[in-house]
């Protein structure tokens, strides 16, 4: 008698459901499938950086706040200098509520000369700085030898006077008293020679926050 063609002895069909059993349990029959290839280096380069906004240039609250007024005059007999006529030379003005008197500002009047003063055998000279209200004009008269004085004795490139401490809102008067010229602790001035000096001194004034 002839098997049909589907006929699978019981034996090997045991078989094979074992094995398949045996799969399924095991996750190896059925697993999915794997694939690779190589790899090798392409182009090269840098991360770029991100671009960022220029800064801008800071301005100072307190620019423009000196005014230059007058320079110094000399007057001459012989060998010894005298100043005749009091002069406001700068003018500090730091008026208004954003200089209110809650903060505090340091003054500067400085030599600005880097050069050798030629023609001085002594230059030594006394300052006064006076304070006025807010929004107040300087006045030479307001001088008068005693107004806060500091002494600057012209012996180095870095020689200067300070006002330090000062409250806002207020008007700054710096300048110079009439002197002979003659006084050792204030202003004494002295050529080297029988003519005048033939390089005068140059001043600067500076202005910043202290508190």
């Amino acid at each position: 008698m002839s098997r049909p063609l589907n006929f699978i002895p019981r034996g090997r069909l045991a078989a094979w459901l074992a094995f398949g059993a045996a799969g399924l349990a095991t996750g190896a029959v059925w697993a999915t499938g794997f694939a690779s290839v190589g790899a090798g280096n392409g182009t090269t380069g840098e991360s770029p950086a991100m671009a960022k906004t220029a800064p801008s240039t800071n301005t100072s609250a307190l620019s423009n706040k000196v005014t230059a007024v007058d320079p110094i005059s000399f007057d001459w007999d012989g060998r010894w200098g005298k100043i005749t006529a009091p002069k406001v030379m700068f003018e500090v003005d730091l008026s208004g509520a954003a200089y209110d008197g809650t903060r505090r500002y340091n003054i500067a009047l400085l030599l600005a000369n880097t050069s050798v003063l030629t023609g001085w055998a002594s230059l030594q000279l006394e300052f006064e700085q006076v304070q006025i209200a807010a929004n107040g004009t300087c006045d030479a008269a307001d001088f008068d030898g005693t107004q806060n004085a500091k002494v600057l004795n012209v012996d180095d490139q870095d020689a200067g006077v300070y006002w330090n401490s000062l409250v806002g809102d207020k008007v700054y008067c710096l300048g110079i008293f009439t002197s002979d010229g003659d006084d050792f602790a204030g202003t004494f001035l002295r050529a080297a020679q029988d003519t005048a000096p033939s390089s005068f001194p140059q001043f600067i004034t500076t202005v910043d926050r202290a508190a």
